[in-house]
């Protein structure tokens, strides 16, 4: 009871508190919104002081036995020779599934999601890509639409890839342009900070946060689990601004074809909301003929996109070797997105823990990678090339570690 008692004096002293700055303008609204967006989290009691120290960890290469101290502590990187520190924050509804993945990675996956309801519903709402004169939105991943419903949550299909478009629901009469993805939930959305070192000016960049599985939160999960399949919905880009963008893509025998949906179509159509406009694409495929690939491609990103028929390697000693590509590439003012999707386990986590010590780290803005692990919804869907030796609380570490070191890791599908 004590406890309560001070927990609840505590609140009321810190609404008071930023109550009296307001009126006496002593602190800016930003700042009256991030004193605001702590003391909800404190009424909510879900996760730890988000005032966390800026600074490099060192962390063992081995990602094994888990516990929820293992996911503790905020990584920055230094950007811009030294002008600009970036620091990744978790957000609530990450921070509960950091905690508890261990646990629940097994069979428990579904029913923890049923228990977050209010997080969930506020994350389908803000992903919705156009709105109506209804409850209905639209959810449009440049792959697949699906119209959802953000009062009672029912979905029904729009246009799922490779069908045709299905009808709308009657009630609907008119449909807003798409457009894109733009949160202002931090208790649901992770973020980026980035701070000018020498102005003090701090910018801040939303993320998708690191729940569920690591794809769509409902893939494979309730009622309408299937359609959010190979949804793309979640993933939330950054925004390039004037920098110039290369997409570098291993894994894309097609420009419009793939086994889980196209990538570089939905990359230079989908990303196009979000100010990408790429100058340079370069894809790797070992199984189709460069003519093959090129057939598939537009004509009018011909003369930007570079196709390489070969296998992709493990080490920069063997050529092609992803990494070594876009250091002899792209520049560190330039906007880099690298996705890896090629199905071999070994290869792609080689890869990725070169990435980890990597000291040209910083070159990659963006990361998309699907990791078959030890995943029992996912199984049925990729048999044999799952790596039995990894689990779900082993991709949560590879990727919350790249986002400490500010690279926005996204995993794929």
């Amino acid at each position: 009871m004590a406890n309560k008692v001070i927990f609840f004096a505590r609140l009321l002293v810190g609404f008071a508190t930023v109550l009296i700055l307001v009126c006496f303008h002593s602190i800016e609204t930003r700042d009256v919104l991030r004193k605001l967006d702590v003391i909800s989290s404190e009424v909510k009691a879900l996760h730890e002081d988000l005032n966390v120290r800026p600074g490099m960890q060192n962390y063992s290469t081995t990602l094994k036995a888990h516990s929820p101290a293992d996911f503790n502590g905020v990584d920055a990187r230094d950007l811009d020779s030294e002008q600009y520190i970036t620091t990744y924050h978790s957000s609530e509804w990450e921070k509960m599934w950091l905690s508890s993945i261990h646990l629940w990675q097994k069979h428990g996956v579904c029913e923890a999601l049923n228990n977050q309801t209010a997080y969930l519903n506020r994350f389908m709402q803000d992903t919705c890509s156009a709105h109506t004169d209804t409850p209905w939105c639209l959810i449009d991943d440049g792959v697949q639409q699906l119209w959802y419903h953000t009062v009672d949550g029912r979905v029904q299909a729009g246009k799922v890839w490779g069908q045709s478009a299905w009808p709308r629901p009657p009630e609907i009469r008119t449909v807003s342009r798409i457009r894109p993805t733009s949160p202002a939930r931090s208790n649901v959305w992770s973020w980026f900070e980035r701070k000018n070192v020498r102005t003090g000016e701090v910018s801040f960049e939303y993320i998708e946060p690191l729940v569920g599985h690591l794809r769509h939160p409902l893939a494979l999960c309730g009622a309408y689990g299937k359609e959010f399949l190979v949804d793309r919905s979640y993933v939330l880009p950054g925004v390039p601004g004037t920098r110039k963008a290369y997409l570098f893509d291993a894994g894309a025998s097609s420009w419009n074809q793939g086994s889980g949906g196209p990538s570089l179509s939905y990359f230079a159509e989908t990303w196009k909301r979000y100010g990408f406009d790429w100058v340079h694409i370069e894809a790797w495929e070992g199984s189709t003929a460069k003519e093959d690939f090129e057939k598939t491609v537009p004509l009018g990103w011909r003369a930007k996109t570079r196709y390489h028929n070969q296998f992709i390697s493990t080490q920069p000693s063997i050529q092609p070797f992803v990494p070594s590509v876009i250091e002899a590439t792209a520049k560190k003012e330039d906007y880099v997105v690298f996705k890896l999707d090629i199905d071999s386990k070994k290869v792609e986590t080689a890869i990725v823990d070169y990435m980890m010590t990597w000291e040209h780290l910083a070159l990659i803005d963006e990361f998309l990678w699907e990791q078959h692990v030890d995943n029992y919804l996912m199984a049925p869907y990729w048999t044999s090339s799952q790596d039995m030796s990894k689990n779900i609380a082993d991709s949560y570490h590879y990727f919350l570690r790249l986002r400490r070191r500010g690279v926005r890791a996204h995993s794929w599908v």
